[in-house]
């Protein structure tokens, strides 16, 4: 019992520390299409290659992913692409998305590790240009430690790890599927190692949802379904890996101080729509809304005209990737806390509203 109570003590005096903190300035985004329409290299259908189309074409309007969103909860803008800034330091000052192609122009649509480091030399260059561009040493200091750094890897790759043939064989040549999975684990644990490194003080790691209910892969595993569930191998898969993500930057966190990480588990955020989907208001949980064959999943959106009418009310969007009305349920969830006996807790060990230094300190136990 006494333990319990010290465990609980040093969480929230964690939790005040966090809250203590000046409210963030800026967002920055390192990531895989989870995060950014340019990184998309996923194929869309059977026969077309990888770079087709962007995964946030035909919707009504733009389709905003969760660093947009986020960064609304901010009061900041959405994060630019670091391809359409011009070099400056004042470009960047409110953050930088650099997300993008992962470096596999020849539209295989392998995930390579080298993706995680070539963002994270764009963000270290960046960083140290907003230190010589600062008016004062410890401007450029406290521009780089009061950013939040949203890091979210991991979907792209399972997707294509679930995926059958070649594209599957290729993306764990070596390793296997868990072997794959630590990692994967282990390079995102030394991203925000090295982000702590330049500076970085405020981090949230996005997990993977639970692509074994995608449109795409449950339609590859149709044997495996039984036409109301998921395909639970791929899930165990994912939930394996987002289970040594948090193992990692826990052991991480000592070796880290003065920093905040969170890890936001957008697994069990999704996992909850889909099972109650007419509590959130989706009226289909299965199918994608552009697609075609069983749920959506066997040929990606080639036209406008593929889309639904109503993608606010589908959990997925195309094969792999949920709606913009799931994303903003998983932004809120993961803002603050929710009542105690909702099941919509999706960040620890604080929420991303106390991460961005906007709210009171709440325990989440």
């Amino acid at each position: 019992m006494a333990l319990l109570l010290i465990f609980l003590f040093l969480r929230l005096v964690a939790s005040a520390a966090a809250s203590e903190t000046s409210p963030a300035t800026a967002l920055f985004i390192l990531g895989d299409s989870t995060a950014s329409c340019a990184a998309t290299t996923l194929p869309l259908n059977i026969t077309l290659s990888s770079t087709f189309s962007s995964r946030c074409l035909y919707h009504y309007g733009s389709r905003r992913l969760l660093p947009d969103l986020l960064a609304a909860k901010m009061d900041l803008p959405p994060p630019p692409l670091i391809s359409t800034l011009n070099g400056t330091g004042a470009a960047a000052a409110k953050g930088v998305n650099f997300g993008g192609d992962e470096g596999d122009s020849s539209g295989g649509g392998v995930f390579r590790m080298s993706a995680i480091g070539q963002q994270l030399r764009l963000a270290a260059e960046t960083l140290q240009l907003l230190r010589l561009e600062a008016a004062a040493p410890r401007e450029g200091s406290d521009a780089v430690s009061g950013a939040v750094f949203v890091v979210s890897f991991g979907a792209d790759a399972y997707a294509r790890l679930l995926a059958r043939g070649s594209e599957a064989d290729a993306s764990a040549p070596k390793h296997g599927h868990r072997g794959f999975g630590r990692l994967l684990a282990g390079r995102v644990a030394r991203a925000v190692q090295e982000l702590y490194e330049a500076g970085v003080r405020r981090v949230a790691v996005v997990g993977v949802p639970p692509l074994g209910c995608a449109p795409r892969v449950m339609w590859e595993g149709l044997h495996l379904v039984d036409g109301r569930g998921c395909v639970e191998e791929a899930n165990e898969l994912i939930q394996g890996y987002n289970a040594r993500v948090q193992a990692r930057l826990d052991a991480l966190q000592p070796q880290l101080p003065g920093a905040d990480v969170v890890f936001c588990d957008v697994y069990k955020g999704v996992m909850e729509m889909i099972t109650n989907p007419g509590t959130y208001g989706f009226e289909e949980a299965r199918d994608a809304c552009r697609g075609l064959g069983p749920f959506g999943g066997t040929i990606g959106c080639l036209t406008r005209e593929m889309t639904c009418p109503t993608p606010q009310g589908h959990v997925w969007w195309d094969l792999y990737s949920p709606t913009e009305a799931v994303n903003s349920l998983l932004v809120t969830w993961a803002w603050s806390e929710p009542p105690s006996d909702s099941n919509t807790s999706v960040c620890r060990p604080i929420t991303l509203q106390q991460l961005a230094g906007h709210t009171s300190p709440t325990l989440v136990v």
